[in-house]
């Protein structure tokens, strides 16, 4: 099953990279592709080059902000390989991710979190729930945002059956304007102590351990064509985690964006 954002997202426009990110509330469709290392493909047979196509939404009020995206991915079903057509990732996916970030009102740029993930093919679905407190905070001109919470999970899919709280996350996020036109974002999101039934699957490809944790590792350099278009390359890097169930997984997500 195509899992890539398996865990719910911190920040909704993590592959969206939006040049009109100082607006209070906006919508960002974005077209992209996801394109691997060669070697991350011989390690994960179910993976695949594919497209990529979001469509995210943001809103800010004086009690703190909403953000929602709608995923689709590989669109075209691009892939013929047999051992992906097997694991349901050759099936085009939709995904929904949300996240709230509500004032505490016992200080300042501290809130509580509400992060949300569900995606359903052919193959299954799952939906994690994350619980738990985020910081706004900013770095000379760089803003960012920590978060971490316990990860509430209910899964069908892909030989993993399970429902309960499965370990807890941290969340790291950091934008920093380089020019009016340059910008860099840095993103990670990592989960520990999974329920063993939960990482089902999730193993390494030397020692053949199962693993409890992983990671998604950003950065990402965005320019601005316009004031309502811009053009972004991540550099992405995944350990146990969105499908990516062998090794480490390294691959680059190239998208146009248009803001309004």
């Amino acid at each position: 099953m195509n899992n890539i954002l398996k865990i719910a997202l911190p920040v909704i426009i993590g592959c969206t990279c939006s040049v009109n990110a100082i607006a209070k509330d906006f919508t960002t469709v974005t077209a992209g592709y996801i394109a691997h290392a060669s070697d991350t493909l011989d390690e994960n047979k179910n993976q695949f080059d594919r497209t990529l196509l979001t469509v995210a939404n943001v809103r800010a009020k004086d009690w703190g902000r909403i953000a929602t995206v709608g995923i689709f991915e590989n669109l075209e079903q691009s892939s013929s390989d047999p051992q992906a057509e097997a694991l349901g990732e050759a099936w085009s996916t939709f995904k929904f991710a949300g996240v709230a970030h509500i004032k505490t009102g016992f200080a300042p740029g501290l809130n509580y979190m509400v992060d949300e993930f569900f995606f359903t093919n052919t193959n299954g679905y799952e939906n994690n729930m994350k619980l738990g407190l985020s910081y706004d905070t900013k770095l000379g001109d760089a803003k960012a945002n920590i978060g971490a919470g316990v990860n509430y999970v209910s899964i069908d899919n892909a030989g993993a059956k399970f429902t309960g709280f499965s370990g807890y996350a941290l969340n790291a996020t950091v934008q920093y304007p380089i020019s009016d036109n340059w910008g860099l974002k840095f993103l990670y999101n990592g989960v520990f102590d999974r329920d063993e039934e939960h990482a089902i699957g999730y193993t390494d490809s030397i020692d053949g351990e199962q693993h409890d944790s992983g990671y998604r590792l950003d950065l990402a350099v965005n320019y601005k064509i316009s004031n309502a278009i811009s053009a972004c390359l991540t550099l992405r890097q995944l350990d146990s985690w969105y499908g990516y169930k062998t090794s480490k997984a390294n691959m680059m997500v190239l998208s146009t964006s248009i803001t309004f």
